[in-house]
């Protein structure tokens, strides 16, 4: 099933007429419903014997009507897969204990009533409902420390046959953790360049695993400092190895192979495309390569693709935190950091101006203050972007 939440205009207006426009004509009100909760990653084996127990808040605007039953509903089962350890069902504010490996879903429900006075003066209460729906909400699971200690002793062949065993049970069909591992260990064998007759290209098949547990991770076990720093150390020999390498350098700077040899270009934009996609997909963030790779497509003569990219990446930059950059790799940073420079260059040309690469620019100090590299480019290529 998915869920969507519900919609509700609301009509602001002052409180006096709120209360005449619906005794005069009956208009109902229009709640709204929304919950928070204290966290969405619980580990069932916590190290420091903290208990999986999420806090579950609901806030419910009433708009002027009157907060009746509330209803909390989650998938699993009752008793089994989590339990109430603070109110019940009908509470407006509930603690969960989670018991068993999963995502689970949540449904908030509110039934509420309003007076409507009728046109013969009397007065008849109306009752009416708003829900909140939302999968995944919470994602339950495990540090799986055996695997851990597997990867610790570089044990890379083991750890891919054992996190392979993870990957059938049921419990864990839509957790990322036993993929995260099974990753490490295609790594190793690639790293180790150790032999193994089931795996014929252990690079390609820790980029799939990557890709695949990202794809399930709804709730930032990736986020987590051991896989996270592990990510990250990945994604910089990729970086460094098929991107960055099919670049050319120019005053310092990277730049996109412009020479006179068609056959060489072709080969370097070819290698550089299929580096871009790849890295899309071993990255939470995938806003950190887009940049990088719009240039290229431009290259590549694809001026529609470079065009949307800009306008919606740009765009998505602006709208970003520092919370949202704090889940960026080091790697997505420098990758972001580079794309930036790379697409500023290339904006000048194209535009004739300065203004749009400018507008990239100024929306990435703030996250780069502290980088020499991109300081000196703004002010050697761009003089900061102050207007002369």
């Amino acid at each position: 099933m998915i869920f969507s939440t519900m919609k509700f205009t609301l009509l602001i207006l002052p409180i006096c007429f709120q209360i005449l426009t619906l005794n005069i004509y009956g208009q109902s009100p229009s709640p709204t419903l929304n919950l928070s909760v204290s966290k969405n990653l619980v580990f069932l084996d916590a190290e420091n014997n903290t208990k999986p127990i999420v806090k579950f808040t609901s806030e419910f605007k009433n708009d002027g009507s009157k907060r009746e039953i509330t209803n909390w509903s989650f998938t699993g089962r009752p008793g089994k897969d989590w339990k109430f350890v603070s109110g019940d069902a009908n509470s407006e504010n509930v603690e969960i204990q989670f018991m068993t490996v999963g995502n689970y879903d949540v449904e908030l429900a509110v039934s509420y009533t309003y007076d409507v006075v009728l046109k013969n003066g009397e007065t008849e209460i109306e009752e009416d409902e708003v829900t909140y729906e939302q999968e995944a909400i919470i994602t339950a699971t495990n540090n799986l420390d055996e695997l851990t200690q597997i990867h610790a002793d570089s044990n890379f062949l083991k750890l891919v046959k054992k996190a392979d065993a993870y990957l059938v049970k049921p419990e864990y069909v839509n957790d990322p953790t036993p993929k995260i591992f099974l990753a490490k260990g295609y790594y190793g064998i690639y790293r180790k360049e150790l032999k193994d007759p089931v795996v014929s290209d252990p690079y390609e098949e820790t980029i799939n695993s990557i890709a695949a547990a990202i794809e399930i991770d709804l709730n930032g076990i990736f986020n987590q400092k051991i896989h996270k720093m592990w990510l990250n150390k990945f994604q910089n020999d990729f970086l460094d190895n098929y991107l960055l390498f099919n670049l050319e350098e120019e005053d310092g700077y990277f730049s996109i192979y412009n020479g006179a040899d068609k056959e060489k270009k072709t080969e370097l934009l070819d290698l550089l495309i299929e580096g871009c996609e790849n890295y899309a997909v071993i990255t939470t963030q995938p806003t950190a390569i887009k940049l990088f790779e719009a240039p290229i497509r431009l290259a590549t003569k694809d001026a529609r693709t470079a065009n949307q990219i800009w306008k919606t990446e740009i765009e998505t930059l602006k709208s970003m935190t520092a919370d949202d950059f704090d889940k960026m790799t080091e790697t997505d940073l420098k990758a972001l950091k580079y794309g930036a420079m790379l697409s500023a260059v290339t904006l000048t040309e194209l535009r004739q101006s300065n203004s749009e690469a400018c507008a990239l620019l100024t929306s990435l100090q703030e996250v780069f203050e502290y980088d020499r590299g991109f300081l000196a480019f703004m002010k050697t290529r761009y003089n900061n972007c102050k207007e002369e």
